[in-house]
């Protein structure tokens, strides 16, 4: 059978039939569920991890359907931010914002528009391949004017609430993007830098040196102060005619670093001594803004409890307020003076006159030949340690002090640890490591000297520097702006008004928002709030949402953050979450290492219901090693699923109920074990522990109903066999077969439909697809736990006789004469007593007993749990 041609003849039948949209309707006017997607790029190619995240989504999608909900599955696409600029850059040949301002702003915005939405159509319909049934149709982007305006109006909340400002301090900024770069868009690698030590000389002292460590010879030119531990113990020592000032605790492993043999501590200060004391920078009169430093009391010893370390260094740390963020607060709390004469473009200013141009990174070897000259080296070498990097380029970040917008998180970052713990994290410990990324959390730079991105909705005076920020168009309006068609860069930059205070021209702030802002917004934004709030009113919160561990730091931080800014609590109420698809080695798949497996290549080799049980079976949270020989087990799996409903096709005549008590043991045990599994199932999904259902279903399949009942009932359905209980069996296979394929749906959904059209649907004479069904009713009446568990020990013991038959070469077709159980266990005497019949047709055996003493004659036994079994 061409399972994969199969599967393409049901994608057709959805289409055409229009099975997704009356599926969605079905529950139209019940209970609402808000599923909310968390919006991808647009690529153009699905990959496994990608495939796994939405097939994750549309089984929850799925079984909330049929467990009777109204499902919001509306799905969303990122299509602003660096990650499509940097794109086009490099379809263009850019270097850098100069080749962009040169190519015109407005052509590069629509290049970056063109990019971010070229694919999709495309990737809708790779989704859809995969049996994600998703509002297709209308998904969410987050460059539409609606979702700015929602986006805007957040940034409004947020303005009034107080927790905008605008700040200078130290952010990390891509030199590349020539940007601010946030806290969550930093990844660090390791990397070989420069590590020196350099005297600081003493003011006033003719021969003493504060001694310093950095790995960053480039911020030496920023230095405005040296910090030290107020309660750790520092030593003067004595190395030739000099005397050095480090931590006592690192004197000895110092002194062996720079081969120095003989040394004398002259004298033993406390941390707390030192602070106050006045030197000079070595490379002082090289920058213009230097006698300034020196003018506002600059280059002086400060402490620091908090950022000393006595691990490495030499227990005095070179400050750079303008450079860094422990420095800058040490700078602050000390009245430090805060220098950074870096540009974006990670170039030197005008101010840095000896190095002005120059890129700080390259500027690292002439500064430390500078201080080798001036005799203020006193060891080099190298260093392999963690550096940030942007997180979309991947170029080195840097440190630097400019003019920002910012978020005062750290305002409000007590309550947004308190909100989630009022989300169900599935699992727990996931809810646990977002709360360790909350309570980590700065303030954060929203704003970015960019183009493509929703522009920032700031007009600040050019006369009196007043300052308004507005949430929409008709806002502006209302200003007396003449609005564009389209709120993106440049035509948003033109858009000027009247100064309601002064009378002057009031010009927006020309930088656009983070994209993370975009995408956090998503909760209300992508429901056309506030616009309309009648969506937002009938779904809020969010009941839903799936993602994997990069949306730690990322969707699910943005979110808490701009959702609490704008409502006072965090928007989203369930949260599962997903790990990576690994190589078989447990290595990420890359093109460079040749270990991609796509998911087209799995669909051409065993079917898309084979992939989609692959992923849904194992528990999410945990990264999936893809290992074809897994995939090869669960299609083998799926042979004898299929064999079964075709057994059920094969010899099932009709569908009539019958009456409890026309039913025989193994068909109540069927149908008890059913209801069990329904109730179980619903409690799965409810739980968001849809692999659990996953497996329940299939082990149902497999094990209760292939292996145990169909092969207890096989003469009853037999065409030639006439007795009165054939119509039970018809009836009981019928009714299984029905409900498992509902329970089997939000898993396996072409499989399932393929049974439906094949013959389900005429034999119980149904609706037009399996998909437009809920899940099925428990009917607490037939579940029957006794005799599911004596079921249970007849199947043990069941598989006790076969492995005896096998051992003694007795073929299991034969008719034993007596078989004995050997056994003082009253519970089994009492499972084999009600359920004889049972055991006689499964062992193939004319009489049983149970007996406490071992018969005598030509017996051959096995031991087993409770005892022994004997047959004859």
């Amino acid at each position: 059978m061409d399972v994969k041609k199969k599967e393409e003849e049901i994608l057709k039948f959805w289409k055409e039939a229009k099975i997704p949209e009356k599926a969605r309707s079905m529950n139209k006017g019940g209970k609402k569920f808000y599923f909310l997607d968390g919006p991808p790029y647009a690529t153009g190619y699905i990959h496994m991890g990608t495939a796994l995240n939405k097939i994750l989504k549309d089984s929850y999608i799925r079984a909330f359907r049929m467990l009777g909900y109204d499902v919001w599955d509306r799905p969303g696409y990122d299509t602003h931010g660096l990650p499509i600029e940097n794109k086009v850059e490099k379809k263009l040949g850019f270097k850098g914002k100069k080749d962009i301002e040169a190519f015109g702003v407005k052509n590069f915005v629509q290049e970056c528009k063109k990019f971010a939405t070229q694919f999709i159509d495309v990737m809708n319909n790779q989704f859809w391949n995969l049996g994600v049934w998703m509002d297709w149709e209308k998904p969410y982007l987050t460059l539409t004017n609606e979702y700015i305006e929602g986006a805007w109006a957040t940034f409004k909340q947020a303005f009034e609430k107080g927790f905008l400002y605008r700040g200078k301090y130290p952010v990390h900024v891509c030199p590349h993007c020539e940007t601010a770069v946030a806290y969550n868009e930093i990844e660090y690698k390791n990397v070989s830098d420069p590590s020196i030590y350099v005297k600081f000389k003493v003011k006033g002292k003719e021969n003493e040196f504060l001694l310093i460590w950095t790995t960053t010879p480039w911020t030496l030119p920023s230095n405005t102060g040296v910090m030290v531990k107020p309660s750790a113990d520092y030593v003067k020592v004595k190395v030739g005619d000099e005397v050095w000032i480090v931590a006592e605790a690192l004197l000895e492993k110092l002194m062996e670093k720079f081969g120095v043999e003989s040394y004398e501590v002259v004298a033993k200060v406390k941390g707390s001594e030192l602070v106050g004391l006045r030197y000079e920078n070595p490379l002082f009169g090289l920058c213009k803004f230097h006698e300034d430093v020196e003018k506002n009391n600059g280059y002086r010893v400060v402490g620091s409890e908090q950022y000393v370390s006595l691990e490495e260094g030499t227990g005095l740390v070179h400050t750079a307020p303008g450079h860094g963020q422990e420095d800058y607060r040490v700078g602050l709390e000390n009245g430090l003076p805060m220098v950074s004469p870096v540009k974006m473009n990670g170039s030197y200013d005008e101010t840095c006159e000896e190095f002005a141009g120059m890129f700080v990174k390259d500027a690292d070897e002439k500064i430390i030949q500078i201080l080798q000259e001036k005799g203020a080296l006193v060891k080099r070498e190298k260093i392999n340690h963690e550096y940030p990097h942007c997180w979309r380029c991947k170029s080195p970040l840097l440190l630097i002090s400019v003019p920002q917008w910012f978020f005062k998180v750290t305002g409000i970052r007590d309550k947004l640890i308190e909100e989630n713990k009022k989300v169900n994290w599935v699992p727990e410990w996931a809810g646990k490591r977002f709360e360790n990324w909350l309570q980590s959390l700065g303030d954060w730079p929203i704003s970015r000297q960019r183009y493509w991105g929703i522009p920032l909705p700031i007009w600040v005076c050019d006369s009196c520097g007043h300052v308004i920020v507005v949430d929409s168009r008709k806002e502006l309006e209302e200003l007396g702006a003449k609005v564009p068609d389209d709120l993106h860069k440049p035509e948003i930059d033109e858009v000027t008004f009247k100064c309601p205070k002064c009378g002057g021209v009031m010009k927006r702030v020309k930088d656009v928002l983070d994209v993370w802002f975009d995408s956090g917004v998503a909760p209300w934004a992508s429901l056309g709030y506030p616009k309309d709030k009648k969506l937002l009113d009938e779904l809020w919160p969010v009941d839903l949402e799936i993602e994997g561990p990069d949306q730690i730091r990322g969707w699910w931080n943005s979110q808490a953050i701009t959702s609490v800014l704008t409502f006072g609590e965090i928007p989203f109420r369930n949260v599962v979450y997903h790990g990576f698809v690994l190589d078989a080695h447990g290595v990420k798949m890359s093109k460079s290492l040749g270990n991609i497996v796509a998911p087209e290549d799995v669909i051409e080799k065993y079917g898309r219901d084979v992939l989609r049980f692959f992923l849904l079976s194992s528990a999410p949270w945990d990264d999936f090693y893809f290992k074809w020989e897994d995939v090869d087990d669960i299609a083998k799996k799926f042979v004898v699923v299929r064999n079964t409903f075709n057994f059920v096709k094969m010899y099932v005549e009709s569908f009539e109920e019958v009456s409890y008590e026309q039913l025989k043991e193994e068909d109540k045990w069927i149908l008890s074990k059913l209801n069990s599994l329904v109730k179980e199932v619903k409690e799965y999904y409810r739980k968001f522990l849809g692999h659990k259902a996953s497996q329940a279903v299939m082990n149902f399949l497999l094990e209760d109903f292939s292996r145990w009942y169909i092969k207890l009932i096989r003469d009853r359905v037999w065409p030639l066999y006439e007795g009165p209980d054939k119509k039970a069996a018809f009836y009981t296979l019928a009714k299984v077969a029905f409900e498992t394929l509902k329970l089997f749906a939000p898993t396996c959904p072409f499989l399932v439909e393929e049974v439906w059209q094949g013959f389900m649907k005429d034999l119980v004479k149904g609706k037009e697809s399996i998909h437009l069904y809920t899940f099925p009713e428990v009917n607490e009446e037939l579940i029957d736990k006794e005799l599911e568990e004596n079921m249970e020990k007849v199947r043990n013991l069941t598989e006790v006789v076969l492995a005896l038959r096998q051992e003694a070469g007795l073929k299991l077709r034969w008719v034993a004469k007596e078989l004995v159980l050997v056994s003082s266990d009253e519970r089994l005497a009492k499972a084999v007593e009600a359920l004889e019949g049972v055991l006689k047709r499964a062992a193939n055996v004319k009489q049983v007993r149970v007996s406490q003493q071992e018969p005598s004659g030509n017996y051959v036994s096995k031991d087993f749990e409770q005892g022994k079994i004997t047959q004859q």
